[in-house]
């Protein structure tokens, strides 16, 4: 069984993750940020992502993109 808690900025984690430990019957304490999953789907109909495109679309339409070689790509992409 799992129980996510939300702590806002000014928590204090070592004195909640302590006091948690020492409860019976918890046997793991994980902390984590801003770990929230998107779907594709909430990806592409975010505005932000609009935004994104748009400004791309934008870039391209004005020349302001570089070509850049098939050996660069495949040196940052490691493939030989």
């Amino acid at each position: 069984m799992e129980i996510k808690i939300s702590l806002d900025e000014y928590a204090d984690v070592p004195f909640i993750k302590k006091l948690l430990s020492q409860i019976k019957g918890i046997n793991h304490i994980e902390i984590s940020e801003n770990d929230k999953t998107y779907s594709w789907e909430e990806i592409e109909n975010s505005e932000v992502f609009a935004k994104v495109i748009e400004q791309s679309r934008n870039q391209i339409k004005n020349g302001e993109y570089e070509e850049f070689s098939e050996e660069l790509i495949d040196s940052i992409f490691n493939k030989k």
